[in-house]
């Protein structure tokens, strides 16, 4: 499912599209199945050169899996990491062996996996990396599918202008036939131009923004494990993971972290909520252990 952004979005462009039309006339003249045909066909066509059947299937599901992810507040993360971090310190890594089953991310759970099983930090962080890399080859292939589309659409469009020309001017002496031909000329140029510029290409870029999201996420998880691995002070951790926090809620984590203090207690409360609350906005989590 798309978010909420990404919905809106859609919803208001085509509502003021739709709008706009009708204010001025009747929808109906703006339907053409030949015109829509011509775009959507020859754009699903010429991606179809372009790219192969399994890079296009490898796009979609790509894309359908962003699209249904939303913005994740990392300072969760890090209360989540920094917890298990205070007990892998205590008690060694394999107190997480337990744990790993619920983590809801497959790259945080296969990290931790690997850590548990004992990888070294070398060899650890090359597969963290190499996976994250190939992440982003995935995703830009995406990306490109979905540029290259809404680069066709208007070409299809203008090439369906020639068509609706061609028809025109070859019935130029027949009323109904010239009006035909008028129609399909200029609706394709406006389904492909619509098409390109408001569905492809604010689908591309909201892909794009989401995978830089995503990306960041997967880094700061990285910095995490290995700071786990070695076995470092947890709050030398977040200080490794905070780098990947936007200014403003890395202020505030800061801030609020500056006047607690982590106590057995907290650390108990928060280890028999967090599978529940791992996806929770930071907030939310906060008054939790603060209330109980």
């Amino acid at each position: 499912m798309l978010d909420r952004s990404t919905i809106i979005g859609f919803l208001l462009g085509f509502t003021l599209i739709f709008a706009a039309i009708a204010l001025q006339g009747s929808l109906s003249i703006f339907l053409s199945l030949t015109s829509l045909l011509i775009v959507v066909g020859g754009l699903v066509a010429a991606t179809m050169v372009n790219y192969s059947f399994e890079n296009i299937k490898d796009s979609f599901s790509a894309i359908s899996s962003m699209m249904g992810t939303r913005e994740l507040d990392l300072r969760t993360d890090m209360e989540l990491l920094s917890m298990f971090a205070r007990r892998v310190r205590k008690e060694g890594l394999l107190v997480l062996d337990g744990d790993i089953k619920h983590i809801n991310d497959s790259y945080l759970k296969n990290s931790l996996q690997l850590a548990v099983d004992g990888f070294k930090r070398e060899s650890l962080d090359s597969i963290l990396r190499d996976e994250i890399r190939s992440r982003e080859r995935q995703v830009e292939t995406s990306i490109n599918v979905m540029h290259s589309m809404s680069t066709y659409a208007p070409a299809f469009g203008m090439i369906g202008t020639v068509i609706g020309m061609v028809l025109m001017l070859q019935n130029i002496e027949d009323p109904q036939q010239l009006g035909l031909g008028l129609s399909v000329a200029l609706l394709t140029t406006l389904y492909g131009t619509v098409i390109a510029n408001m569905i492809l290409g604010p689908l591309a870029g909201k892909l794009e923004y989401l995978s830089e999201l995503d990306i960041n996420r997967k880094e700061m998880f990285r910095a995490g494990i290995l700071s786990m691995v070695e076995q470092e002070n947890p709050r030398i951790m977040e200080k490794k993971m905070l780098i990947y926090v936007d200014p403003q809620s890395r202020a505030e984590y800061l801030k609020y972290h500056e006047g607690i203090r982590i106590s057995k207690e907290r650390d108990e409360k928060f280890y028999k909520l967090w599978i529940e609350q791992q996806n929770k906005e930071w907030d939310d989590l906060k008054e939790i252990l603060e209330t109980g």
